[in-house]
């Protein structure tokens, strides 16, 4: 059973809908595992994301969260005491890099399949989608900065690409970019989010989503469904 929340990429006010639905999921005694690579040292350290992740959660009184930032030589087994993974927002293209590189994005992938949950805000989330091409879109639109060339994402939402921080001026972008790719994009808001089980997309945020395919713009509120 894969259980996914995907976050548009706001601040914890924008996101507090979003997180207090992945807190509730997570099983008792089990911790959260935070991976905050995707963050370039120039913006954030890892101890000030850390800091934040911590933050954001203490409201929701869940405080059992470890922090990884070398994945390499890790093994399945080393996930044992987790019953969710955060993967945090910053440069898409990277992030998928050093999940191939490290060898992570097979345990992550396993992990998934063992029905555990992931949670992924921004960069997290776009590598859910088919293609993690949407990055280069938008409002923080991200620099191929590591000439990645198979930008093939993991492909578990029900074949979209996915596009966070939405918003409406990019519209034209947005449809500029599916008419090159022949693709289909979710487009999440910062202020909203998405639960992705079993085939069945739910919106969870504050705000509407977007879905965009075959020349047109689809409106889902909150709490509505896309099958």
């Amino acid at each position: 059973m894969i259980k996914l929340i995907l976050a548009g990429g706001g601040d914890a006010p924008d996101s507090k809908l979003t997180d207090e639905f992945f807190v509730n999921m997570i099983p008792k005694g089990k911790k959260m595992l935070y991976i905050p690579i995707a963050m370039p040292p120039s913006e954030h350290s890892f101890d000030e994301c850390f800091d934040w992740i911590k933050s954001v959660f203490k409201p929701l009184k869940f405080i059992d969260i470890a922090m990884w930032i070398d994945l390499s030589n890790k093994r399945y087994e080393d996930l044992e005491p987790f019953g969710a993974i955060y993967i945090g927002g910053g440069n898409t293209f990277s992030l998928l890099n050093d999940l191939r590189n490290t060898g992570f994005i097979e345990l992550l992938k396993k992990f998934i399949a063992d029905g555990r949950i992931l949670y992924g805000g921004s960069a997290g989330a776009i590598i859910l989608g088919k293609d993690i091409g949407t990055a280069a879109l938008g409002k923080y639109a991200d620099e191929n900065l590591v000439n990645l060339t198979d930008t093939s994402g993991l492909d578990l939402v029900n074949g979209y690409d996915v596009h966070c921080h939405y918003e409406e001026k990019y519209d034209k972008e947005i449809f500029g970019y599916i008419k090159k790719h022949n693709s289909k994009i979710i487009a999440i808001p910062e202020k909203s989010g998405l639960l992705v089980e079993d085939g069945k997309i739910k919106v969870i945020g504050f705000e509407s989503v977007y879905v965009f395919k075959n020349g047109e713009k689809i409106a889902l509120e909150s709490n509505s469904l896309l099958l």
